[in-house]
Formats: structure tokens, sequence, C-alpha cells
């Protein structure tokens, strides 16, 4: 019988560093996108790749997405920027009305995230989401007191442009009323990851999930065979919850 993914990958390392764990797991599943997606959630930066590759969704959307979220980022930086001349004494107009429509294309994109993610903000890590507002608001804050200032002093070229900026900086103060930090917040967070991942493992059918949990089971005898794991930690390898071997003996905190 022709060894499985997972097999084939253990069957192939040297050495066993607890990383690696992450990357068995990372090709075990390859045939379950949704619970790759789960498993990047704990995943270190440094297999989240790995884990991520494959993961179902269409290439092209993917790239839409990063491309739109860095547009919320960037527009307000942009924004600020448009003003520095003016404010450095470089430029005897300030831009208003530009950096208005800069902040305006941040405010839209992050309007938008409020929108999809504020119903469910439970779910929303509360420290992602304030750095998001943190650079709305900081952008947004100090070009709106150099827009006015503009304004005031009759220096202002396209003076509906202080709206916009105004706009940008509710939306990102919104996104430190919404998004709230708890106390609970991590281990609820990870419960609900957790839930996530055995949900997720669940949806497959059985057919799947007994061969990919079988060509785990393979992995690990292999490892345990050649000696790179002890038979302790293989023993209890093979007592992990499926998708949880990574998170397990390999935190990402650790």
């Amino acid at each position: 019988m022709t060894a499985g993914p997972a097999a084939r990958f253990a069957a192939s390392r040297r050495t066993w560093e607890p990383i690696d764990w992450w990357r068995l797991e990372a090709r075990a599943w390859q045939e379950a996108p949704a619970v790759r997606r789960v498993i990047a959630v704990f995943a270190p930066t440094s297999v989240f790749r790995e884990l991520a590759v494959h993961s179902g969704r269409n290439p092209a959307v993917t790239v839409l997405l990063l491309v739109w979220n860095l547009v919320g980022l960037g527009a307000p930086v942009v924004g600020a920027a448009l003003l520095l001349g003016w404010v450095f004494g470089r430029a005897d107009v300030a831009a208003v009305g530009a950096a208005g429509f800069a902040f305006a294309a941040g405010a839209v994109v992050a309007g938008a995230g409020l929108v999809t993610t504020g119903r469910d903000a439970g779910r929303v890590d509360a420290g992602s989401a304030h750095a998001i507002g943190w650079v709305h608001v900081l952008a947004a804050g100090a070009a709106l007191i150099a827009a006015i200032l503009a304004v005031v002093q009759n220096e202002a070229e396209g003076a509906g442009g202080v709206a916009f900026i105004a706009a940008d900086l509710v939306v990102g103060a919104l996104y430190f009323v919404i998004f709230r930090r708890k106390p609970t917040d991590g281990s609820e967070r990870w419960k609900r990851t957790v839930d996530r991942l055995a949900a997720a493992v669940s949806a497959l059918d059985e057919d799947t999930r007994a061969r990919i949990l079988a060509d785990l089971g393979d992995a690990i005898d292999e490892l345990e065979t050649a000696g790179r794991i002890p038979e302790s930690l293989a023993a209890d390898a093979r007592q992990t919850p499926p998708g949880m071997l990574g998170a397990r003996f390999a935190p990402r905190g650790a």
C-alpha cells in the first residue's frame, strides 16, 4: 500500500524537531482545506504558509483580499503624508481634498471590515482589531488637526476633504468600541478554535477522515521505529486529538 503524505514526510526526516509536528499536520490534512485553515490559526509564522497553501480559496480571490486589506491600512498613511508638505512648510497649500480621498478609501475598507466581522466580534482577536484601529486613529487624528488648521488659515485645497478624514477617524475609533478586550479573551479564543477544529474534522466524510488518521498513525509509527521520537512521545501523539499535534508538542508561545 502506498504511504500517505504524512508517513512519507516522517520517513524523509533524519532528525525530528518540535516544529516538524506542524509540518506533519500540514501534509496529513492536505485533502482537508477547512481543517488546514483552522490549524493555521494555531501555527507559528514559520509554518503558516505550509498550512495556508492549498486552503481551497481561489488564488485570485486571495490576491484581491490582500490588495483590499493593504488599501485599508495604507490609504490613511498616504492621506496623512499628503499633508506633510504643508505642515513642514514645503507647500503653500495643504492638499486636504486629495488627503480626504485617501482617507475615504481607508474608511470604506475599514468600515466594511466592521460590518463583516462586527456581527461576531467575540470571535475576532481584539489585539489585531485594535492594531487596525490605531493606524486609522493616529493617521486621521493627526491629519484632521492639520487639515482644520489649513482651512482656518485659508491654505486648504479641497476643504471638503475634512469630512472624509473625520469619517476615517470615527471608523478607527469604532474598532476599539466594538472589539473590546476581556480578561478571558485568550482562553475563550483558544476554546473556540479547538471547537472549530473538531467540527472541521467531523465534517469530513468517513473515508477521508479514516485515511488521514491512518496516515498520521503510520507517520508516528515510522518516527518511533526509526528512533526519532521516544516510545512515550509516540504514545502521547497517538492520544492527541486530530489536528492538535503541533499545538500540543510545539505550542506557538514556546
